[in-house]
C-alpha cells in the first residue's frame, strides 16, 4: 500500500519566515481608525492594512505644521501587529515618547491625521477646480434694451434681427475684452 502523507513539512526555503519579535509592534485600532486606515489604503491603492500603516509611518514627516489628531476615545478592539524595520521602530518609539504618547496612540494619530490632511487637500483641489469652472463659465441672459440704446445699436450695426444684433454685440465685446 502507498501512503500519501500531506503532513510532511515543506523544505526550509518554501516555509514562511517569521520576522524577529523585536521588530513587531502590537497595535489596537478603534472603528474610526480602521475607517481612516481603509480610506488611506484605497487612496494609495495598497493591498494590505500593514502596508498602509508602514507607508503612513513613512509619510509622517509630511505632517510637519499639522497637529497630531487622535481619534475619539472609544473601544480599540481591532488588534493587530505590524512589523517594522528595527531602526524605524526605534525612531517611532522615540518620537512617541517625545510627545508623551504610547506608540499605538502615536501611530493611530499619524493614520488619522494623514487621512484628514489628504481629505483637506482633496477638498481644496475640488474648490480650486470649481472656482476655475465658475470663472470660465459662459454668461448668457436676456434683458430689456431701452429703445434709445436699441436705436444706437441699430445705427452702429444696421437693422438686424435680435439674434444677429446680439451676436454682433458679443463679437465687439470679445474684441474689447481681448484687447486688454
Amino acid at each position: 500500500m502507498k501512503v500519501n502523507d500531506l503532513n510532511v513539512s515543506e523544505p526550509r526555503a518554501a516555509q514562511y519566515t517569521i520576522p524577529p519579535e523585536e521588530n513587531l509592534l502590537p497595535m489596537f485600532l478603534g472603528n474610526e481608525d480602521v475607517q481612516a486606515l481603509s480610506r488611506l489604503r484605497s487612496r494609495w491603492n495598497l493591498a494590505t492594512h500593514e502596508e498602509t500603516i508602514r507607508r503612513a509611518i513613512e509619510e509622517r514627516h509630511s505632517l510637519k505644521g499639522y497637529t497630531l489628531t487622535l481619534t475619539k476615545t472609544g473601544r480599540h478592539v481591532n488588534q493587530g501587529t505590524i512589523w517594522l524595520e528595527k531602526d524605524l521602530r526605534k525612531e517611532v518609539i522615540k518620537e512617541a515618547a517625545k510627545l508623551e504618547k504610547s506608540t499605538t496612540d502615536y501611530i493611530r494619530g499619524i493614520i488619522y491625521s494623514l487621512n484628514q490632511k489628504l481629505m483637506e487637500e482633496e477638498i481644496e483641489k475640488r474648490e480650486k477646480q470649481a472656482k476655475i469652472k465658475h470663472d470660465n463659465r459662459v454668461l448668457s441672459f436676456k434683458t430689456f434694451v431701452h429703445p434709445e440704446i436699441r436705436e444706437k445699436l441699430y445705427k452702429k450695426y444696421g437693422r438686424l434681427n435680435d439674434r444677429d444684433l446680439m451676436a454682433a454685440v458679443q463679437q465687439d465685446a470679445m474684441k474689447w475684452l481681448t484687447a486688454f
